[in-house]
């Protein structure tokens, strides 16, 4: 940061002007402050004024629609053929409507043209391609900060159930897959 002219003055971090850096975490759910916290800690150790606000759920939808937020949290889930769902999240024709998914303002024509190669696939593979090219220039935008993964989702559950032996590719398959198992219900109630 500092060889990009991001000097620290007076134990903060300021911008070229000269102008202290701050953001704001804006989130509606308390459950996600013991995640935000440590970051805002690091932030602080670069000299960034961070803060977190949490705001009631009505006033969040609304700052969040309106785009009035430095920085907020923002699950991506898509389908496993992707389409003209994309437009809603990076196109530049979203950037510029309130209430959209593209929180970050994405205006770029090279993704839009790769939204609409998308969209034209003719074949799975062209698909794929097109998708891993969009995925390496969104990625390369640097537009948002990965807070968490995880590659499996933990489940407690009453073992009454059957499952198939094979699991669904792409979900859980709770509730579509399972079902009661009389002689396993049994055997709990012995």
């Amino acid at each position: 940061m500092k060889e990009a002219g991001f000097v620290i003055k007076d134990g903060k971090r300021v911008t070229l002007q000269g102008e202290p850096i701050s953001v704001e975490f804006l989130i509606d759910e308390p459950s996600f402050q013991p995640h935000h916290m440590p970051f805002i800690k690091n932030l602080g150790t670069l000299g960034i004024e961070a803060t977190l606000r949490i705001v009631d759920p009505v006033q969040y939808r609304k700052r969040v629609d309106d785009f009035d937020f430095d920085l907020t949290i923002q699950r991506f889930a898509f389908s496993s053929t992707p389409g003209d769902s994309l437009r809603s999240y990076f196109s530049s024709q979203a950037a510029a409507m309130k209430g959209s998914q593209n929180l970050v303002g994405i205006s770029d024509p090279v993704i839009d043209a790769l939204i609409d190669k998308i969209i034209a696939a003719d074949s799975r593979a062209s698909l794929m391609t097109a998708c891993r090219v969009l995925d390496r220039v969104i990625r390369t935008g640097r537009y948002w900060v990965p807070h968490w993964y995880k590659a499996s989702h933990w489940l407690a559950y009453w073992d009454v159930f059957g499952r198939p032996a094979t699991k669904p590719r792409y979900a859980r398959g709770i509730p579509q897959t399972w079902w009661y198992d009389q002689e396993k219900a049994v055997k709990i109630d012995q």
